[in-house]
């Protein structure tokens, strides 16, 4: 996998720029706000569909634009490709090989990458919905049924919601049925990934990090898990909990109520990890994510790394940045030029411009 070229219009602080990379490692570097970041950004939405710094797509048009079009050309198996996505007045338009695509859904596993950034510490000591779109990146990318359950699930889930605020029943059955189908697949999914997750998790740990500490990710899914009995549980606790979630105007249970338990010797990592424990598992955890997506992909995703050195202590950077030689095509941003390794491409960001140094 090799992202050969990208090319912004109007995106964030770029009018216009068209970029080559190496095929190994690109290095960004200037001072805070220059764009740095905006780069990694582009190539996530392109990646997955959205952004990692907002939900909405007009914050990415550049300040006084109406639009902004985004492009990359990349080489996949041999192939040259191209992926591009415009957005203008509530208008997306999506083009895969010239072929329209009509939702960003369609995108996911296209171009495969793992995003590692200082906002990724939420994973250890953020919210439940920070782990759940953890994993629900990592499962979109690899698995297009899940993606097609996911969307099920959730437009059944905002119908239901609906009927229960306004104390209306009739037909509610029909959307239960629906959670109940997409919900048992999405539960089994994220078990499974979890516990692949989990062994990976640990095997990086012992590569980025130089404590005996035991960790384990553990599943924390809202409705009973009993092999394939998940679809009629869940639907006999929807059923269960109707006359509560009337009062409440919510749904109570399912597969947007999970979370990842996360424990270090068998205590939450949350509050007894210490912080540079934190780091080291979610970096652990990024790798794991890039290790399971090159096994099911066969091919080695992009890895873009945001503030390189706000991440770990001195001696955790230095294995991690040793482990960037397993990577494909990896993207860094950083203040400074801090690297031991010579970056294949350096660039120097100053306000929305790019010099090769």
């Amino acid at each position: 996998m090799h992202l050969k070229t990208l090319v912004l219009n109007n995106f964030r602080n770029y009018d216009h720029l068209e970029v080559s990379f190496d095929e190994k490692v690109n290095l960004f570097i200037g001072d805070n706000g220059m764009g740095k970041t905006n780069l990694l950004e582009a190539i996530h939405l392109l990646s997955t569909g959205r952004s990692f710094k907002t939900n909405k797509l007009t914050d990415l048009i550049q300040d006084g634009k109406s639009y902004f079009f985004i492009k990359a050309l990349f080489e996949k198996e041999g192939v040259e490709q191209s992926l591009q996505i415009g957005y203008e007045k509530n208008s997306k338009k999506i083009e895969y090989n010239s072929t329209k695509l009509e939702a960003f859904s369609h995108i996911l596993g296209i171009i495969p990458s793992t995003l590692y950034c200082p906002k990724d510490l939420e994973l250890i000591t953020g919210t439940p919905s920070e782990r759940r779109r953890f994993l629900n990146v990592l499962l979109a990318q690899n698995d297009p049924l899940y993606v097609y359950h996911l969307l099920r699930y959730t437009k059944a889930l905002k119908q239901r919601n609906v009927l229960l605020k306004t104390k209306k029943t009739l037909g509610i059955e029909c959307f239960e049925k629906e959670m109940s189908l997409s919900g048992a697949y999405i539960t089994k999914a994220r078990k499974t990934t979890l516990e692949k997750l989990n062994i990976e998790t640990l095997n990086s740990l012992k590569k980025l990090s130089f404590e005996d500490s035991s960790y384990t990710l553990s599943y924390a899914p809202s409705i009973p898990m009993k092999q394939d009995t998940v679809e009629s549980s869940f639907l006999s606790q929807l059923l269960k909990l109707r006359e509560k979630e009337l009062i409440l105007s919510s749904t109570l249970t399912g597969p947007h109520r999970d979370d990842i338990s996360i424990f270090q010797n068998n205590k939450l990592a949350k509050d007894f990890a210490s912080e540079g424990q934190k780091r080291s598992l979610v970096a652990s955890l990024k790798h794991a994510e890039w290790t399971m997506l090159h096994s099911k992909h066969f091919l080695k995703p992009l890895m873009c790394v945001d503030d390189f050195g706000v991440h770990l202590d001195q001696t955790r950077k230095l294995a991690f940045e040793k482990s960037l030689t397993s990577f494909g095509q990896v993207f860094i941003t950083m203040p400074k030029n801090e690297l031991t390794l010579k970056p294949g491409k350096l660039f120097e960001v100053s306000h929305g411009r790019l010099n090769i140094i």
